[in-house]
């Protein structure tokens, strides 16, 4: 009797623990296979698809995967938790690694991107083309989008950005255009994507695609001049500023009240800027109200700073979004600007006075381009800029009104000059600095 019970207690202790263990949930992981290739074209040229760096993002947790293709050009991801991903390839040849693969001699250094951002569920596989974005000469060396303290510093007042001369030859800043584009603020976790520009009521495209050939802005502005009146020297930079006024010392603003700084080591000195955005002028045309036109409070004219041409602007004055969601262009076109377009937000099908417009613009003259993302993974935003221009984005380590800026690093000095990198990858080629620096001098390309 002792047996026939000690065995039914087994047998049920067996039940018991079979059916918690059945109970029991496994956490699902998921394998990913990123296949990496070339255009028809550069495939052509025998460009190898082994060594090229992929990096693969959860954009909800931030944790970041890395890997290198192998000679079928197949990088492999295993245990990925299901969830949203930013895909990143990229590869940069040198002009020499260029040539002896191609035969093809180029003045710089050529970058290979590819980018997509998508969701990972099941067990999946992406196939990502890379394309090439020749390095320009011009290139943003500094950009002091984050501002300084709203109470002590100089909050988004003191924006700048700093362009240099990559290149060993001067080159002519006249007519050469600076802009932010206008773009999506829904966050990717909010079920944000990319604005469709065919679908702005009355968009038309001269030269095809409305997505591809064209950039729409938000601010636009061009240097003056009648074709060689703005030298740039090799290795020196110039500076556009928001206001060219010295942000530390108090001063009167358009509403007659002194704006104090009660802590001039957070921002900076511009009034030694090689340009300014003064754009009272600009609002002042396109005013259609019935009372007196106010200029804005803040948009001062230093007369010892010329003015950039005002194309197009959205605001009352050039303000950067300190929050990272932001991006710098900068390019030539010979066609006229007056010839250009403005459409309304691609999201809208009412068209009142309170739609907000982007500024269609010819992207085949890109020269650099830099996109700004937000430090916290979960508030990023669709990618503003394509690829080519820029595969993936980045920001200053401390956020917003921080008075950090981000600088571009130096690849090498030749004979007292310094090349910048460039592998059109801002993730790649800045990093913080510590306080923004508008001196343009040698510190000015320090990280401290």
């Amino acid at each position: 009797m002792k047996k026939q019970v000690f065995f039914v207690v087994i047998m049920l202790t067996a039940v018991l623990f079979s059916c918690r263990k059945s109970n029991i949930e496994t956490v699902k992981t998921v394998s990913l296979s990123v296949q990496v290739g070339y255009n028809a074209e550069d495939s052509a040229l025998g460009l190898s698809k082994a060594g090229v760096a992929v990096k693969v993002t959860n954009i909800v947790s931030g944790q970041v995967y890395n890997d290198t293709t192998n000679a079928g050009g197949v990088a492999l991801f295993a245990n990925l938790t299901p969830s949203n991903y930013t895909v990143v390839a990229g590869k940069n040849l040198t002009a020499e690694e260029y040539k002896t693969i191609t035969g093809i001699a180029v003045a710089g250094n050529v970058a290979f991107n590819a980018t997509e951002t998508q969701a990972f569920n099941d067990n999946s596989s992406l196939k990502l083309q890379l394309q090439s974005g020749k390095i320009g000469d011009l290139v943003v060396k500094q950009f002091y989008y984050a501002g300084s303290n709203t109470s002590t510093g100089a909050s988004f007042r003191d924006a700048f950005v700093e362009i240099y001369n990559n290149s060993n030859q001067t080159i002519y800043l006249d007519s050469l255009y600076i802009g932010n584009t206008y773009s999506t603020n829904t966050a990717l976790s909010a079920g944000g994507v990319a604005y469709d520009w065919t679908k702005s009521v009355g968009i038309t495209a001269p030269l095809g695609d409305a997505n591809k050939n064209y950039l729409y802005f938000r601010y636009l502005f061009m240097i003056p001049g009648t074709g060689k009146q703005h030298p740039l020297a090799p290795g020196k930079s110039f500076i556009l500023a928001e206001t060219g006024i010295n942000h530390g010392v108090p001063y009167t603003d358009n509403s007659g009240v002194i704006q104090g700084i009660t802590n001039p080591a957070l921002t900076v000195d511009l009034s030694k800027a090689d340009f300014e955005t003064y754009m009272v002028d600009y609002k002042k045309a396109e005013y259609t109200g019935t009372g007196t036109f106010s200029p804005y409070r803040w948009d001062l004219d230093n007369p010892a700073v010329p003015n950039a041409v005002v194309i197009y602007s959205n605001g009352n004055d050039w303000v950067m979004d300190a929050t990272g969601r932001e991006d710098i262009v900068i390019f030539k076109d010979s066609t006229n600007f007056s010839t250009w377009k403005k459409f309304p937000d691609p999201t809208v099908t009412n068209v009142t006075t309170s739609t907000n417009f982007g500024f269609q613009a010819p992207s085949r003259g890109v020269i650099d381009a830099v996109e700004i993302i937000t430090p916290l993974e979960t508030n990023r935003r669709p990618k503003r800029l394509p690829s080519t221009l820029d595969a993936a984005g980045t920001f200053v380590t401390a956020g917003q009104y921080s008075s950090q800026s981000l600088i571009r690093k130096t690849l090498k000095t030749v004979e007292g000059r310094k090349i910048l990198q460039d592998t059109n990858n801002s993730a790649n080629d800045f990093n913080t600095k510590t306080r923004a620096d508008a001196s343009k001098t040698e510190a000015s390309f320090t990280t401290n």
